[in-house]
């Protein structure tokens, strides 16, 4: 999984696509399609630009065997009410790729750098660093080898 923008990404409305895009490895014009193949709501929509639900984001990726872990512990889910920066200081595991959903948002979170529309951001530039998460996260574990060497030595 490379943590960067889709080569086809373009501005708008569009985070909870883009972020299955990014962990999937594949195009934004493909996530789009997929959304609307698996997703009932969003293929009943005419004039659908993108925004998703929780939901249909699991759904997606479960198409796409994307393997993910929800973030629990004994149950209970972690970081809902958290903002964004607490997070990553208190609870994010650097060698992890984490979906989080905020108040109206989704975004990637890798080590101290988010990634939404905008690209990727050190979570001290990142414009909604203080957003609180309000749903349950999802954890990829999946990092390449180059990355991990590089995180060991």
């Amino acid at each position: 999984m490379e943590f960067a923008l889709p080569k086809d990404a373009f501005k708008g409305s569009h985070c909870g696509v883009q972020a299955v895009a990014v962990v999937a490895g594949i195009s934004l014009t493909e996530a789009f399609g997929k959304f609307r193949k698996h997703c009932k709501r969003v293929a009943s929509k005419k004039r659908w630009h993108g925004g998703t639900k929780h939901e249909e984001r699991e759904a997606v990726l479960d198409k796409l065997n994307v393997k993910y872990d929800l973030l629990l512990q004994n149950g209970w889910q972690i970081g809902i009410g958290m903002t964004l920066q607490r997070f990553i200081k208190d609870v994010a595991n650097p060698n992890h790729v984490y979906m989080v959903t905020t108040t109206g948002h989704v975004q990637l979170i890798h080590g101290n750098n988010v990634l939404d529309q905008g690209g990727v951001v050190d979570i001290q530039d990142y414009w909604g660093k203080r957003k609180k998460i309000s749903n349950t996260v999802l954890v990829f574990k999946q990092i390449d080898a180059a990355k991990a060497f590089d995180i060991a030595e």
